[in-house]
């Protein structure tokens, strides 16, 4: 954020919280410490929250916490939706059931006479030849 973003970021908390006064040193500081990619909407969004559950006072480290919170959350979510992509792709891939069939039937003439059965695709166990 720039220092009249941070600005802006203060009048609010000082809105929510008469201890803090806004003064030119406070927004340099607070620009000095804040993570550089918050937006203006994610900070002022930390602010509402904070004093929705605790009236303590607010810090720059209350804020990086929580975006860097979101931005963990947001990483995860999109691994967890590549995950799903993944897997969807490797479901249309599956073997059609004549190579299933061919495979089996091989794996079967091997085993044959050897007492073994062979579970097939569904988790059930082929029957004995």
């Amino acid at each position: 954020m720039n220092p009249s973003e941070v600005a802006i970021l203060l009048g609010v908390v000082g809105t929510y919280d008469l201890r803090v006064q806004v003064d030119e040193l406070k927004v340099r500081a607070w620009c000095e410490s804040l993570d550089r990619d918050i937006p203006l909407a994610d900070a002022k969004m930390s602010v509402y929250r904070h004093y929705a559950n605790t009236d303590v006072a607010i810090t720059v480290s209350h804020i990086n916490k929580d975006w860097r919170l979101k931005m963990q959350h947001e990483k995860e979510r999109e691994r967890s939706r590549q995950i799903g992509l993944e897997l969807e792709s490797a479901a249309t891939k599956k073997a059609p059931p004549e190579v299933v069939d061919k495979y089996m039937s091989e794996i079967r003439s091997k085993l044959k006479g050897k007492n073994a059965s062979v579970e097939n695709g569904d988790g059930e166990m082929a029957p004995d030849l």
